[in-house]
């Protein structure tokens, strides 16, 4: 029984690299489309606090060099199953430009429910961003609303997420949405790997995020 269920996990995981490369070469050339790489550490510091670490890489549209690196730091704290709080700060830098650096600070809550293999999350995250001789930070409230389902006993958890950035200076106007549809793989305990493909409709310009976008990521859980 323990080696049909590794056999069947490997075939999992070859299916997942398999897609990753379909979907990343068919980027390729398309104007407005990229390839984000996500590494994260994330594990408990002490009873309900725990620590996240990630570094983003984003190359530039033509994949010949990496453009921007995004490192965040956090540390959250869950209240109960249904209530997850953190705060964090994220530096976004631009290879080679360094009048385009961005620190960023945020708070978030997030709400969590779950029925049967489906899990419905709502989280609402506030976030004040400075570039480098910026005279003002550009402040968002982010909206997130992610479904999610488990399969079964696969390891594999497709989900699908909406989010809204509402400028907080400019009468919540609405500056961008995004759109998200994935799988988070699950390869044990301690390991999992995601793939997404996120879409975004721009109101205002920006030089961080394509309009079309495949993801990957990695994260290790102590």
């Amino acid at each position: 029984m323990k080696n049909t269920s590794y056999t069947k996990r490997s075939i999992y995981l070859i299916l997942f690299f398999i897609i990753i490369i379909g979907c990343t070469s068919s980027l390729y050339g398309m104007e407005g489309a990229g390839v984000y790489f996500k590494a994260s550490l994330c594990g408990k510091i002490y009873k309900h606090l725990s620590f996240l670490v990630e570094e983003d890489i984003r190359p530039r549209d033509d994949f010949k060099e990496a453009e921007w690196f995004l490192t965040t730091v956090e540390v959250n704290y869950k209240f109960n199953k249904y209530l997850l709080a953190g705060s964090g700060y994220m530096s976004l830098a631009r290879y080679k430009a360094s009048d385009e650096l961005r620190n960023r600070y945020y708070l978030y809550a997030t709400g969590t429910y779950s029925a049967g293999r489906f899990t419905l999350s709502v989280r609402e995250r506030f976030q004040s961003t400075y570039k480098v001789h910026a005279e003002h930070p550009k402040n968002y409230l982010r909206s997130m609303l992610t479904l999610s389902y488990k399969i079964g006993k696969s390891g594999f958890c497709p989900f699908a997420y909406t989010e809204v950035f509402n400028d907080t200076r400019n009468k919540m106007r609405s500056d961008k949405i995004r759109f998200s549809t994935g799988s988070n793989y699950q390869l044990n305990p301690n390991n999992n790997l995601q793939l997404y493909y996120r879409y975004h409709i721009f109101n205002v310009d920006d030089p961080v995020n394509y309009r079309h976008a495949i993801g990957i990521c990695y994260t290790h859980r102590f």
